[in-house]
Formats: structure tokens, sequence, C-alpha cells
């Protein structure tokens, strides 16, 4: 077994390229649908979308569909919901901007254990909102796996 600092670090290790994996476009799509009736409700919605996505308690589906372009990084994220050393992984949301009626700016920390890692502490992200969703940008992503010194194939493909 691993010292309690050492297995962190490991455990950071993993978290980054994990999520890294889980990549995609910084694009912004039009969306359509209906609007969110108020700013405190966006936001609210936002930091749900933020922190069910990182928890390793959400169903692999579910995190699929909180991810902005989630269904093309599907077998990524069922590799980390799989991957035991990413099985108590969390994030905070400290702040959300909304930049418009469909784009806004996150600050965030992922959290193994309860703990902050560094280097995943307030974290700059985004949020899109389609179809009346809003979602998890994967531009954060690609951001996350800069981090490990490499960029997904899909990160490269999708300008990230």
């Amino acid at each position: 077994m691993f010292p309690p600092v050492k297995r962190l670090s490991l455990l950071a290790l993993v978290v980054v390229t994990a999520l890294a994996a889980c990549g995609g476009s910084g694009k912004k799509t039009p969306t359509t649908g209906s609007s969110t009736s108020s700013p405190a409700a966006a936001q609210a919605q936002i930091t749900s979308a933020y922190e069910k996505f990182f928890s390793s308690k959400t169903p692999t589906a579910t995190r699929i569909s909180l991810l902005e372009n989630g269904r093309q990084f599907a077998p990524e994220i069922s590799a980390l919901a799989k991957n035991p050393l990413a099985s108590d992984t969390s994030a905070k949301v400290s702040s959300v901007t909304l930049q418009g009626a469909n784009e806004a700016k996150v600050v965030y920390t992922v959290k193994i254990a309860g703990a902050a890692i560094p280097g995943l502490k307030n974290r700059n992200g985004t949020a899109v909102r389609k179809n009346g969703t809003w979602q998890v940008g994967d531009a954060s992503f690609c951001a996350l796996v800069a981090l490990g010194g490499s960029t997904p194939k899909a990160c490269k493909n999708l300008g990230g």
C-alpha cells in the first residue's frame, strides 16, 4: 500500500489523466429550447452539472449526459467510472459567471476523498447550454489533460 501522500499524488495523476481523456471542443453551438428562468437558476443548474459530473457516485450514463458532446467520449467516461483509484472523486464549484444565455465561466476544484488536489484547485472551466440544459463544457477537459503533458486526439481534432 502507498503512504497517504504518495497515494494522493498517484490519485491526482490518475484523475487528471482520466478526466482529460473526456476532452472535447471549445466550439460553441447555438442552442434551442426553453430559457433558464433566472440567472440564479442557471447558476444552480451549472453548479449541479459540474458537481454531478465529477462525482464518482454519479452513474456513467448521467455523466455522459452532463458533458458537452459526452456521447463522443463515452468510452473514456466509462473507463473513469471503472477505475478504482478514481472511486472517491468530487468537485466543488466556487463561482459561476454567465456569459450570455448559453455560455458561462466556472471556477471549480476537483477533490479526492474530500481533499483538494494541487493543480486541480480553482480551475477555470466552461459551461454551455444546449437544448435548454446546462452541461459541463468539454473544452474544460482539454485544459485538464494538458496538465498531464499530453493532448487526447479528440482535443486535437476539435481545436481544443
